[in-house]
């Protein structure tokens, strides 16, 4: 074995740091000394320039001692041993900017990110709820307002382009819902525990995060491309009727299915923001994608008379460059980090893994599932109202979800603080985030509510002049209005539970509540409802019925692990 080699691994010069480029030394494992500058001529590590020489003496030796340790099982090892007591020493420590800091010093100082730390320049609970939140929110909104620009372009070549667009959306959307937010929110949970935990690899989880989406990405383009036809029949639209919808949405929906493994791995590394605690960086991926696609967008629909082929072409590119430059910024900031090389070690290892964060993805999917197909029911459920009244209830429902992006980012916040401060076992934290999230959601959602109200006379214009659909919009503001607090309350919840990796429980609550609501508006619609407007009373009682179970089963939940 070379000298250099051996001087790597005893604690001699290390390989490169990636923000410096300068190389590093090691540092005693004593909590006395957990930072050192770069080695000497001779190879050896060196103690903090404010230790004595009698301490400085001290460290020699126990570096010296610890060498020979090391080298003393290296000698007896087979190769398989000597590689992974290599592995063990090298992960000993971490680099960061030029500066040797070991695992129990760098989750001391947490990276920097707004989390539960105990030093002095840590961020109070307040500060990184808003730290954590108001960014997230950003993200959260930038896709929805980007989506109105790219349909307004749509728009502008004709109406068949934009009912295509809109399908193959639609199925994209129902994918990101079931598939890849679940992935999100797990990712969320193991980072931000790997992260505070020292008996944790935050490198190693966020490579099989990372390498788990890449797969799930790729498998569902084959699946999109290919299923496209079906997914498209399945929505309504039928090949010899409507030839030209259909290859328009069909042509739409593989170009967007080559930007999934993009928007899966967007997901994941925002999952891994989030989990740190700095959803800023997101937010500017998102941001900056965005943007890009707002000018790309008409460029290529237009100017290269792509059409709405030219949106989903612009949409794929901006994915793959937000996604590369989350993906660089992980590589860059969490050491040890690759991808491939879970696999490539131990394929038993990584499947054991990939199945954990697979079985709870699963779980989530089943919730999510609940939900989707409420809304769905409610949506075929309102058609019995007519179209008029069936479209005023579509734009309260729109109205609805859209005011709660706040509560969600609200939520974002909440499950990261809460996953780390549990790891932590900070019980006193862990009632300040849940009281503190919890209060502000509620004071959300009152503040929606009366913003809400106060806008009654000029908001219901902006989406319609039909009458009928006016007086539908006006028919319905009222649920909208008063179930706010409860359902920006309800959001913040869900992010408790997936801050408590209480995955299971969620998904038992959703379903029990969907079952419960989708009955209550069955119920009132066949055996109450005398007039097309009982139909959607029918239909928002059950929606409040849903967010108030959510509300009620999770605050009892908490009681009991409080008890």
């Amino acid at each position: 074995m070379s000298g250099v080699f051996r001087a790597s691994v005893t604690g001699g010069v290390l390989p490169h740091s990636r923000s410096s480029g300068r190389a590093c030394c090691s540092s005693s494992s004593s909590s006395s000394y957990t930072t050192g500058a770069c080695a000497s001529s001779r190879g050896e590590a060196q103690p903090t320039s404010s230790g004595t020489s009698f301490e400085r003496r001290r460290y020699s030796l126990l570096e010296r001692e610890r060498s020979k340790l090391l080298w003393s099982r290296l000698d007896s090892g087979t190769g398989s041993r000597r590689q992974s007591v290599v592995r063990r020493a090298r992960n000993k420590v971490k680099s960061q900017d030029g500066v040797i800091v070991t695992r129990k010093k760098n989750q001391q100082n947490s990276k920097s990110s707004p989390g539960l730390i105990e030093d002095g320049g840590a961020l109070s609970i307040n500060d990184s709820i808003a730290t954590i939140a108001l960014p997230a929110f950003f993200a959260l909104a930038a896709d929805p307002i980007a989506s109105l620009v790219d349909s307004a372009w749509i728009g502008r070549i004709d109406a068949i382009s934009l009912t295509a667009s809109g399908l193959a959306i639609a199925v994209l959307n129902i994918v990101v819902k079931l598939f890849n937010s679940p992935l999100l929110s797990v990712t969320t949970s193991v980072i931000a525990k790997a992260y505070v935990s020292p008996k944790r690899d935050l490198s190693r989880a966020a490579s099989i995060a990372i390498e788990l989406g890449l797969l799930g990405g790729a498998a569902q383009t084959i699946l999109l491309f290919v299923g496209a036809p079906f997914l498209i029949h399945l929505m309504g639209v039928d090949s010899a009727q409507d030839p030209v919808l259909y290859h328009t949405a069909v042509s739409f929906l593989r170009i967007r299915a080559l930007g999934t493994p993009a928007n899966v791995l967007l997901l994941t590394t925002q999952g891994i923001f989030r989990g740190l605690g700095d959803t800023k960086r997101p937010f500017y991926a998102t941001l900056g994608g965005n943007v890009l696609n707002v000018g790309l967008a008409p460029l290529l629909i237009f100017s290269f008379g792509q059409g709405a082929d030219g949106a989903a072409w612009a949409t794929v590119l901006c994915e793959y460059i937000s996604a590369l430059y989350l993906l660089y910024i992980v590589y860059e900031n969490i050491p040890g980090f690759s991808v491939g090389s879970n696999i490539l070690e131990s394929k038993e290892r990584f499947a054991g893994t990939a199945k954990q964060l697979l079985g709870t993805s699963s779980v989530l999917a089943f919730r999510s599932l609940c939900i989707v197909g409420t809304y769905a029911i409610a949506s075929g459920w309102s058609l019995a109202a007519g179209e008029e009244l069936s479209a005023a209830h579509q734009v309260c429902h729109q109205l609805w979800l859209g005011s709660t992006l706040l509560a969600d980012a609200l939520a974002v916040a909440a499950q990261t603080l809460l996953a780390q401060a549990i790891t932590k076992e900070d019980a006193d934290s862990v009632k300040e985030i849940i009281a503190k999230t919890c209060g502000v959601g509620l004071i959300l959602g009152t503040v929606t509510a009366l913003l809400i109200q106060l806008s009654n006379g000029v908001l219901p214009g902006l989406f319609s002049d039909d009458e009928s659909v006016l007086a539908g919009i006006n028919y319905l503001l009222p649920y909208v209005v008063w179930t706010q607090p409860i359902t920006a309350v309800a959001f913040v919840l869900d992010g408790v539970l997936y801050g408590g990796s209480d995955f299971s429980f969620a998904a038992k609550v959703m379903f029990s509540s969907a079952v419960v609501a989708t009955g209550a508006m069955t119920l009132g619609i066949n055996f109450v409802a005398e007039s097309d407007f009982d139909v959607l009373q029918s239909i928002w009682v059950g929606y409040t019925l849903l967010m108030t179970m959510r509300l009620f089963l999770i605050l009892y939940r908490l009681q009991q692990k409080e008890a």
